[in-house]
């Protein structure tokens, strides 16, 4: 009877405190995830207005030009009309947006960058468009809408073209919304964006696009449909809320087109700039039961393990007494069990003074293999050594014979000036031998964790520029920020661009115009190091293995450059991967912790 009782106590027990450990994590995983969404719809704002408020501008300051009041002066003028549309469509190309319009004062479009596409903006009247009053009005004009001649999704900036004190017409920049395609790379759970009345414009799901986040009436839906802002969408509630603003200070709700198909969701939002945007930021509810199932799981499995091992406890005092008999039997085969365990020791001692001894021998081997990589890229540019010392050794030669002439002709002020010529190709090929030999140097034990990022790529690029020159390999280097320090020794880092460098321009040996580039971009804390050229690019399988030891695509090639590539970024707490090039080609970054001034690395 009492094991019955004791047995059923321990059993509720168990029950309510699974319970309150599920509850417990449901809390905590829901907070996290709303701190997650809140985060990320944080970031999806900040990029976003900033790729917006670099366009906003743009109408204004071109409104200025007056090639553009000379094609509404004269409306019907042919030759103007060309070299308006010429000026439209070279603007926009530069600005990277989706069409650039120029509209009479009555709203007819009469230039625009996209006049020889089938769907041109020329001949169209706009003047019910809410950017188009307002510019008419002298301000500064912004709307969102659904393109009525291209179908596609777009922001408008407009801005008036006054002539002398009157406003003749209105310049308009559209820009594709599907930047937030290109700016959201990091998307980790769903999202909307919503216009004032609530309704969704752009979404991570196809089937949110054009609906309202709260019941509309009847005469803003018709006066949605009049701006024709959304085409013929059916402006469907995804919720049950009458009011948008009762959802919008909610932690969750259902979120679909029918009571049936509608899925609980975590949500967070923000305001988007000053045209009543809000962005929404979802997560669904049924991701959190997985890790509350584990969880209770977890825990009710220690809570067994935990009863098992009272148990055993209460059972092992019951036996206490039978043990007593045991110990002298136990004591003798402990001290058997003992000598034997000295033997084990000393045989682990040993053992772990020959691992620590192979230890060394590798770290030595590793070493060696690092400079025999160095010394390998040197005798690639050997060639370039010679062609880079034998200019300034001919022209000193040449100066030589020169001032020997001179000399005998008593001409001692031009004798003068060929041996400063001298002393100065003297200086160049010092400097020449300088560089190859701080990167040739043998890499001590400790090396340094402190690096000038520009100051290794240029003393890269200094090595290479030879060898770029001979081949005619055209060189793009971008590094839009200056002074960057990275945790990386100088040297290491100089040999691993190095080599990115020469297998770059054995990429590129067969390209008509062979580019190899090198751009610096920063993240957070991170920078990344990018060498991409425009040679064939790499496939799926070469990606894959391009890393591997002994992994090769070169005839004479080793495979070990990349490897050891990867050997000394990681080293330094860093990343080494290979892409595609956005134009074309093979693109390897190096990813490095940024230091900031006055910083120094742990490991230094």
């Amino acid at each position: 009877m009492r094991r019955i009782q004791f047995l059923a106590a321990v059993s509720v027990m168990g029950f309510i405190l699974t319970a309150a450990v599920a509850a417990f994590t449901y809390f905590s995983v829901e907070k996290r995830y709303t701190n997650d969404i809140q985060n990320d719809v944080y970031q999806l704002h900040e990029k976003l207005s900033a790729e917006l408020a670099r366009y906003s501008e743009i109408p204004v300051v071109l409104s200025a030009d007056p090639r553009l009041k000379r094609l509404l002066r004269v409306p019907n003028s042919e030759r103007l009309l060309s070299q308006t549309n010429a000026i439209l469509e070279s603007w926009n190309n530069r600005l990277n947006s989706d069409v650039l319009y120029l509209m009479d004062k009555n709203g007819l479009t009469l230039a625009a960058s996209n006049f020889d596409s089938s769907t041109t903006f020329v001949g169209h009247n706009y003047n019910y468009r809410p950017y188009f009053r307002q510019a008419m009005e002298g301000e500064k004009g912004q709307y969102y809408a659904l393109g009525v001649v291209s179908d596609k999704r777009g922001y408008y900036f407009s801005y008036p073209i006054w002539d002398h004190d009157q406003i003749v017409g209105v310049l308009v920049l559209k820009v594709d919304l599907s930047i937030i395609d290109r700016i959201w790379d990091q998307q980790k759970f769903d999202y909307l964006i919503a216009d004032p009345l609530g309704v969704v414009f752009y979404s991570s799901r196809n089937d949110w696009l054009y609906q309202s986040l709260a019941k509309l009436t009847d005469n803003q839906k018709n006066a949605i449909r009049d701006s024709r802002r959304y085409g013929d969408s059916a402006l469907n509630s995804l919720t049950e809320y009458q009011e948008l603003e009762t959802l919008r200070p909610l932690s969750s709700l259902s979120l679909g087109l029918s009571t049936t198909g509608r899925e609980r969701l975590l949500v967070a939002n923000t305001e988007l700039g000053s045209a009543g945007w809000r962005i929404y930021g979802f997560v669904p509810i049924s991701k959190l039961w997985p890790m509350v199932v584990q969880s209770a799981l977890l825990f009710a499995t220690f809570y067994g393990l935990l009863v098992l091992v009272m148990t055993a406890w209460l059972q092992t005092v019951k036996t206490q007494r039978k043990l007593a008999q045991l110990n002298d039997d136990l004591e003798q085969k402990v001290a058997a069990r003992t000598s034997s365990l000295e033997e084990t020791n000393t045989a682990l001692r040993d053992s772990i003074t020959q691992y620590e001894d192979t230890q060394r021998a590798l770290r030595q081997t590793e070493s060696e293999l690092i400079q025999a990589a160095k010394l390998a890229m040197l005798g690639e540019l050997s060639a370039s050594i010679n062609h880079e010392i034998n200019q300034p050794l001919a022209a000193m030669r040449t100066y030589t014979e020169n001032s020997i002439k001179l000399m005998d002709r008593e001409r001692y002020k031009d004798v003068q000036k060929n041996l400063t010529s001298i002393h100065e190709l003297i200086g160049l090929v010092a400097d020449i031998i300088a560089r190859f030999k701080v990167f040739a140097r043998k890499q001590g034990e400790e090396s340094r964790r402190l690096a000038a990022l520009d100051d290794v790529i240029n003393a890269s690029l200094m090595l290479s520029e030879a060898s770029f020159n001979k081949k005619g390999i055209h060189i793009d280097c971008a590094i839009l920020e200056r002074g960057i320090m990275v945790n990386a020794d100088p040297v290491q880092l100089e040999q691993v661009i190095l080599n990115l460098l020469s297998n770059a321009t054995h990429a590129v040996r067969h390209s008509d115009s062979p580019a190899i580039g090198i751009t610096v971009s920063t993240h957070l804390d991170w920078v990344d190091v990018h060498v991409w050229d425009n040679g064939p690019g790499m496939d799926n399988d070469t990606k894959k293995h391009i890393f591997s030891p002994f992994y090769t695509t070169k005839k004479d090639g080793l495979g070990l450059g990349l490897t050891i590539c990867r050997r000394i970024i990681e080293a330094f707490d860093g990343r080494l991967r290979a892409e595609d090039h956005t134009d074309g080609g093979a693109e390897l970054i190096v990813s490095l912790k940024r230091l900031q001034d006055g910083e120094t690395s742990h490991d230094a």
